[in-house]
């Protein structure tokens, strides 16, 4: 690498086949088998790795397998409990009878990191290429028109020959090219970043990915086109009915009474990434979310990560829209979540939540819980935000991660949580926490 350029370019011309330019492959090709090799030393187990094929695919599979093992098995800190998180509590019955429990409460919040997915709503397969808009099994639909219920061939561009679909495609492609999109660039460009990684450059100027809500609207009396744009919410727990849940509704007809159309002309993101924090601010998991981030998503999330083998199931899960969350859980009928309390974070409570939402209030308000209360009550025990700071953190890696495909940008997040988790406990015992792992839990 310290060659000059003129004794580098001699090895070239004698047949030498690696260069000396350090790319960004390099460095993550170095990473990643750092990481790897750490994983299977910890195991005593040896890293294999195809000697054919091309570099980018020789790591695929064993990157893939160790995913696989924490979504099964958890992370290394899965069973983490410390004095911090975890809390000790004397309860007095009617009788006066004194007996002791434990809380060690989860945390829940999602946030909007994204990388590419294909454009059908709700598939999870993956894109065979990050540029493509649709995988392999929705291949075909690179050939239809991108205006969403419209099933016919593509004429010119990414639409039909219909007169006022070729005019979305125009009024979109005029919104990339002028002024109007620059504020939208400046946003992606401005991203949290970490503080030892550097911002890169915005990688293209075509507009091949929404930031915004996009959508169209045909005025029935003059046929005229008019597109619109609004912010993305970002991630807000909502319900979900089900699968068949038509969240992108198609030609439908708004209050202005014009028709309302929606289209597919860049890459889909998914939707959020959701976490799961420890109050003490160690990870306990991280799930990718597709289409929005629905309530029904987060108890699924919450049941698959503490029915792994030996997890203990926390006693409250403390969530922006947990009075939506425990709702549904109580119209599901699942026992799983019967002893598990379900609050609203402190501060989501005091500025998001109507005082006259009667449920909210009565049933996911956390001081009707004494063991979230310090001993004078008048204060909390636990971090109920930790999450939402965890994901500032996590949103540093915007920059890094936004372009990776689902194999390479699921072992990039669960390895920085799994060394994240690393510098936190290490933390946490310096600062007389006692951090441990609690023994497992047998599942019969």
């Amino acid at each position: 690498m310290a060659l000059s350029g003129r004794k580098a370019a001699d090895l070239e011309d004698a047949g030498w086949r690696f260069g000396f330019k350090l790319t960004t492959d390099h460095v993550w090709d170095a990473w990643a088998i750092f990481c790897l090799l750490e994983d299977r030393t910890a195991r005593n187990v040896h890293l294999e790795l195809p000697h054919t094929g091309e570099q980018k695919d020789r790591l695929q599979a064993a990157m893939q397998e160790r995913n696989e093992r924490i979504i099964h098995f958890g992370q290394p800190e899965l069973l983490h409990y410390c004095d911090r998180c975890t809390r000790i509590y004397k309860k007095v019955d009617a009788d006066g009878n004194v007996t002791y429990g434990v809380c060690q409460p989860i945390v829940s919040d999602g946030i909007t990191l994204g990388r590419p997915c294909c454009g059908v709503f709700r598939c999870t397969d993956p894109l065979l290429n990050n540029r493509h808009r649709f995988c392999g099994q929705h291949d075909d639909k690179h050939y239809q028109c991108a205006i969403i219920g419209c099933d016919s061939p593509i004429s010119k561009g990414k639409v039909c020959a219909d007169p006022q679909h070729r005019r979305m495609e125009e009024l979109r492609d005029a919104k990339g090219r002028s002024a109007f999109s620059l504020k939208e660039r400046l946003q992606r460009a401005q991203v949290s970043h970490q503080n030892d990684s550097m911002a890169a450059e915005p990688e293209q100027a075509q507009e091949d990915v929404e930031e915004n809500v996009v959508w169209f609207e045909v005025d029935e009396r003059t046929a005229a086109v008019e597109l619109f744009v609004a912010e993305d919410p970002g991630c807000i727990g909502i319900r979900d009915d089900g699968p068949d849940t038509p969240l992108e509704p198609c030609g439908t007809k708004p209050d202005t009474g014009n028709r309302k159309f929606k289209a597919q002309f860049a890459r889909r993101r998914t939707h959020s990434e959701q976490t799961m924090v420890r109050c003490c601010g160690v990870i306990v998991a991280i799930s990718t979310f597709y289409g929005a981030e629905a309530v029904s998503n987060v108890l699924q999330m919450m049941k698959q990560v503490f029915t792994v083998p030996g997890a203990r199931k926390p006693e409250h899960l403390v969530y922006d829209t947990a009075c939506d969350a425990k709702r549904q859980a109580e119209s599901q009928g699942d026992p799983w979540f019967s002893d598990v309390g379900m609050c609203v974070d402190v501060w989501h409570l005091l500025n998001k939540h109507k005082t006259t939402h009667e449920y909210c209030q009565l049933h996911c308000n956390p001081a009707d819980y004494p063991e979230l209360l310090s001993e004078n009550g008048e204060s909390w025990y636990f971090n109920t935000s930790i999450a939402e700071q965890v994901n500032v953190w996590l949103g540093g890696f915007h920059s890094i991660c936004r372009e990776m495909l689902p194999v390479k940008y699921e072992f990039f997040l669960h390895e920085m949580i799994r060394r994240r988790n690393i510098l936190t406990v290490d933390k946490l015992r310096a600062q007389g926490y006692h951090p441990q792992h609690a023994p497992p839990v047998d599942i019969e």
